[in-house]
């Protein structure tokens, strides 16, 4: 069974680093990526996509909402949870969209 989870990620506490992370981890499980941003959806099916896409985003508006797809996808909340708590709490790059 598939299921989802989603985040937003602010222009002005964007790591590369964070991301390419996070989307090898999902690329690892399998999972399906997606970014919500300028009125448009794009499905990720590799690294520089998903890089030009979150540059693209996130230099015309402020934030972006990135959703996984998968059946792992309360294992990469997780995964994601331990990504940010290396990065400083206060120049997190992604917050959870609750």
């Amino acid at each position: 069974m598939k299921n989802i989870f989603s985040f937003k990620i602010y222009a002005a506490a964007f790591h590369v680093r964070q991301m390419i992370r996070f989307y090898l981890y999902c690329e690892k499980l399998k999972q399906t990526m997606y970014i919500y941003g300028k009125r448009k959806v794009d499905q990720i099916h590799q690294l520089p996509e998903l890089l030009s896409i979150l540059i693209d985003n996130l230099s015309h508006d402020e934030e972006c909402l990135v959703v996984v797809e998968g059946s792992h996808a309360g294992q990469m909340k997780k995964i994601l949870a331990g990504i940010r708590r290396r990065i400083d709490a206060g120049t997190a790059a992604v917050r959870p969209a609750y």
